[in-house]
């Protein structure tokens, strides 16, 4: 390093020659704008956004598309079903067309359980409702479906009990209770804490092991005549669930079948105010009702019958005295006189 008179000297860099200006340039013809920085940086920030604009167009486009044709598949379904319908002389009910609808997605998605899962319940509430040989066909199919899926999905609790409605109806105690107390082991398991979908977990658990203990009941008065065994799952029903019309109304049959009136007529009268919570006239609160009133009509006819009418009354008129005159032309009758009087008084009489 050179030294200077008072030491080394510093070494200097050459200075950056000046940028021009914007300004400058555009004064000046004959440089081209389009090469500045400030022009190139200018119009990538223009092809990003461009870029980023495209890209939503045609993702939302896209998802309209889908949602449009599966619109579309869903109202052709919709239209050719009521067109068979009316060919049969027949009528489509919402639970009807639920199940083609799910039959027609597990054509198209022949593994998906949760499908599978809904069209077997779909089947077991269909088979209520219809003639042994319809609902025995129902009751196959959703057993096959539930089975399916539980070989898939061997500790989905849900489908447990699916199998142990089927169970139930075909009347085959033992394999009905088998399910259940699977459907209630599966359902009690510890959940963990940390889950993020803990709250939901829970609700579905609870919702298990209400449903588990409304079958278990069920199976115990139904078919094996336990009833002590089928109040004990009432109960842990109802302390699950206090809201339960469906438990208060099995337990008032068994309470019935127990030789209780008082007890029955209690949770019949619990299941009708839980009943008149509900929207008025659906299918739950008018299910609800008309159990209530098959029952009463037994234990307690008189509670059914509408209220009497008040008697009219009748006020007496006073008598007026022999000397007096009617106010009024016309027909006068006392009642509660021992002299009714009866007369007529012409207007603007000369004889009073």
């Amino acid at each position: 390093m050179p030294r200077g008179p008072r030491g080394p000297r510093k070494r200097t860099r050459p200075a950056k020659p000046k940028r021009p200006a914007l300004a400058e340039l555009e004064d000046d013809e004959d440089i081209d704008l389009r090469d500045t920085p400030e022009y190139r940086k200018r119009q990538a920030i223009i092809r990003v956004g461009t870029g980023i604009l495209l890209f939503a167009f045609l993702s939302t486009s896209g998802i309209t598309c889908v949602a449009s044709n599966m619109g579309e598949k869903e109202e052709a379904r919709q239209q050719q079903e009521q067109t068979n319908a009316a060919a049969n002389g027949t009528t489509i009910s919402p639970l009807n067309s639920e199940i083609a609808r799910y039959q027609d997605e597990l054509k198209n998605k022949p593994g998906d359980t949760e499908v599978q899962r809904l069209l077997a319940q779909c089947l077991v509430l269909r088979s209520k409702t219809e003639d042994p040989a319809a609902a025995a066909k129902d009751l196959e199919e959703a057993r096959s479906h539930f089975e399916a899926l539980l070989k898939t999905e061997p500790e989905n609790m849900q489908a447990w009990v699916g199998l142990g409605n089927v169970n139930t109806a075909q009347k085959t105690a033992a394999k009905a209770l088998e399910s259940y107390n699977k459907s209630l082991e599966l359902a009690q398991r510890p959940i963990d804490e940390k889950a993020p979908d803990k709250d939901s977990k829970q609700s579905e658990a609870e919702q298990v092991q209400l449903e588990a203990h409304l079958g278990l009941a069920q199976v115990h008065f139904e078919l094996e005549k336990k009833y002590e065994e089928a109040l004990t799952d009432l109960d842990a029903a109802l302390k699950l669930n206090p809201g339960s019309a469906e438990a208060y109304l099995l337990r008032g049959r068994l309470q019935m079948a127990r030789k209780q009136p008082e007890a029955a007529r209690r949770d019949f009268g619990l299941a009708k105010d839980i009943a008149l919570q509900l929207p008025p006239g659906s299918p739950d609160q008018n299910n609800i009702l008309s159990q209530y009133v098959a029952a009463m009509r037994i234990l307690d006819p008189k509670a059914l019958e509408a209220p009497a009418s008040p008697a009219p009354v009748s006020i007496p008129v006073p008598v007026p005295a022999a000397s007096e005159t009617p106010a009024t032309a016309g027909n006068v009758t006392v009642a509660n006189s021992t002299n009714p009087v009866n007369e007529t008084a012409p207007a603007n009489s000369t004889n009073p």
